[in-house]
């Protein structure tokens, strides 16, 4: 017995290194036994270098002088252009003993920054509302406009003394760039300065000035024009509902120049006012109205004038005549005015799912509901229901034809909506006016031919050149500081170098042959055979 409890008080003071022993001998029994001479490899973790992240890749500039392509016109009398770009090259206009049309840098520049714009794509490529697309067409000016500003910048700081400096402000501060010189002369701006706070005050200051100066100056100039450039957009592309490409990104294209992204600086975008163009940019909204494209956008603009002479009240039912009347003419478009005349069955029937079309049209609704597009001191505040009636009465005559004379379901009170009160009353009126069968007597009546025209792609109508082929000359090529590059950020110092030495070239050449008289040309070069000789390539 005591011997038991001597093991028991033995075991009870040793028990805890005694299995500590056991199972170290069975470890050691089990591995010599389970996996003999098979040492267990030590796991280690792998190796992780180090990679730096990629960095961006400043930019470069590849070529800092750009050659360009020219030819000169010679015109008998002036007009308003000098340098002219299409389709690819770059005319100099050319009128004897007008200096006026002196050759000048910035002008090429302008020019050729319409070829980059060109090169975008901006008019086929991509797809803009009316007012998205009117705007770029101004933008295409303006930043036309700062690569003029900018290559006269380099002229100033190519000249090598204070005169010359001096010289080329006084040149440029009697045209439209002296908004620029004005403040250069003022020292408010220094081209000179190379840190980045003055340079972004400059560029800011280029950019917003430039957009001013030409909305101020040359917008109401070129509006005739630019709408013209918007029509034939529309005729190509339609009434484009929204924009399959972003606007923003054409327009930071445009403004990229000298690797200044000009967009950046400036303070507000565009703000559109032409009336033609706010309406197109409501008829795109509209669906009945927007498959007929430019056709019916040119029959609502042609009547348009007609809302001055409505009455406050009576603008909300002009309107829906207004648009009614351009879907019927875009019907009958392709009618002689006889043959207008003569089935005026076909002009009622037309009228009548015409106005069907609209009443299930929400989008018509919510157009309506949205005018007037025109500055309101511009209707007739003078309530006149006389002169109200053939303002409308007026907007339905075509091809010397009154159609509301061949209408015999035309009720003025039954337009769709007559007031903003009525809208509410717009849902309760019916919607089926015309029968299947009534439909298809519409197509008879049109002799097989569908009154929605297929899209025919535009084809521009501009009357061809006058110009007799030998005005103009030969191509030509003259040396410009390449906008295209980032040489206003990235230029290095042999870059800056060949820019101005660039301009210098341009300035080298003798001011008899910048100018326009050629007897004066021919007699410099008779006396000056090795300028002659020299510039022969």
């Amino acid at each position: 017995m005591d011997f038991k409890n001597k093991i028991r008080k033995y075991f009870k003071r040793y028990r805890v290194p005694a299995l500590a022993a056991l199972i170290s001998g069975f470890s050691v029994l089990g591995g010599f036994v389970f996996k003999p001479n098979s040492a267990k490899p030590v796991k280690t973790a792998p190796k992780i270098e180090k990679v730096a992240a990629p960095q961006a890749v400043p930019p470069q500039v590849k070529n800092p002088i750009l050659n360009i392509a020219y030819r000169t016109d010679t015109l008998d009398r002036a007009t308003s252009t000098l340098l002219f770009y299409s389709r690819g090259s770059i005319t100099r206009y050319y009128v004897e003993n007008n200096n006026s049309y002196r050759m000048q840098l910035p002008y090429f520049a302008h020019e050729n920054w319409h070829h980059h714009n060109d090169l975008i794509g901006y008019r086929t490529r991509y797809y803009f509302t009316p007012v998205e697309y009117y705007k770029l067409c101004m933008h295409d000016e303006i930043s036309a406009n700062i690569a003029a500003v900018l290559t006269a910048r380099y002229e100033y700081l190519a000249a090598p003394t204070k005169a010359e400096r001096k010289a080329v402000i006084k040149r440029y501060k009697s045209i439209y760039l002296r908004f620029y010189f004005a403040e250069v002369e003022k020292g408010k701006i220094n081209p000179e300065q190379r840190d980045k706070k003055h340079f972004d005050a400059e560029m800011r200051f280029i950019a917003n000035e430039t957009q001013k100066m030409w909305l101020q100056r040359y917008a109401a100039h070129y509006a005739p024009r630019t709408y013209r450039m918007l029509q034939r957009y529309v005729a190509r592309n339609g009434l484009v509902e929204d924009s399959k490409k972003s606007y923003s990104y054409v327009l930071n294209k445009m403004y990229n120049i000298g690797g200044v992204n000009f967009a950046e600086y400036m303070k507000a975008d565009i703000n559109t006012a032409d009336d033609k163009v706010r309406l197109a940019e409501q008829l795109r909204k509209v669906k009945t109205m927007r498959f007929g494209g430019i056709d019916i956008m040119n029959h609502v603009n042609g009547s348009y004038y007609l809302m001055e002479k409505v009455s406050a009240g009576n603008t909300t039912e002009a309107f829906q005549n207004l648009l009614i009347a351009a879907q019927l003419k875009y019907m009958l478009q392709d009618k002689s005015a006889e043959q207008i005349a003569a089935n005026p069955q076909l002009v009622n029937l037309c009228f009548v799912k015409i106005m069907n079309q609209v009443r299930a049209d929400k989008t018509f609704k919510e157009a309506v509901l949205n005018y007037p597009v025109i500055a309101d001191n511009r209707v007739n505040l003078n309530r006149d229901d006389k002169t109200d009636a053939a303002a409308i009465r007026q907007m339905y005559q075509f091809k010397g034809v009154d159609l509301l004379a061949l209408i015999s379901s035309y009720k003025q009170e039954a337009m769709p909506i007559r007031s903003m009160e009525d809208f509410c009353a717009f849902e309760n009126y019916g919607r089926d006016y015309i029968s299947a069968m009534e439909n298809d007597r519409i197509e008879d009546l049109f002799d097989e031919h569908k009154y929605f025209s297929p899209f025919v792609p535009y084809v521009s109508s501009d009357e061809a050149s006058p110009f007799v082929k030998n005005r103009f000359s030969a191509m030509q090529n003259l040396k410009i500081p390449n906008l295209h590059e980032p040489i206003l950020t990235a230029a290095t110092a042999d870059d800056y170098f060949q820019i101005l030495q660039c301009v210098r070239e341009f300035e080298s050449i003798p001011q008899v042959l910048k100018e326009c008289n050629t007897a004066a040309q021919k007699k410099y070069l008779r006396e000056h055979p090795e300028y002659a000789k020299q510039n022969a390539k």
